[in-house]
């Protein structure tokens, strides 16, 4: 499941409804989304090659994708709450 997938990726108890919220939103949970700008994966990075920085098999590990989108919303926004709440206003993060 989604969840297991975010515990075996590193986020906390705490946080998981709060990404679990984020991933649904932006993939459904889908490690092969893609869309026309060529975002890819669960996190939708765009572009998709960037998760490599979190493991060599980033196109089909959902656990790798969410390892990267983990240190992506801790470093940019601080953590998956306020990443959340970056995400209700512009409905993006």
């Amino acid at each position: 499941s989604c969840a297991s997938y975010a515990r075996s990726a590193g986020v906390p108890e705490s946080e998981l409804h709060v990404a679990l919220t984020i991933i649904y939103r932006e993939s459904g949970c889908r490690y092969d989304a893609a869309n026309g700008s060529g975002a890819y994966g669960i996190p939708q990075a765009l572009p998709g090659s960037k998760m490599s920085s979190a493991g060599a098999d980033w196109q089909t590990n959902p656990v790798t994708q969410i390892r990267w989108m983990s240190k992506y919303v801790t470093g940019r926004y601080g953590g998956w709450s306020q990443a959340w709440a970056f995400w209700q206003s512009h409905h993006w993060y």
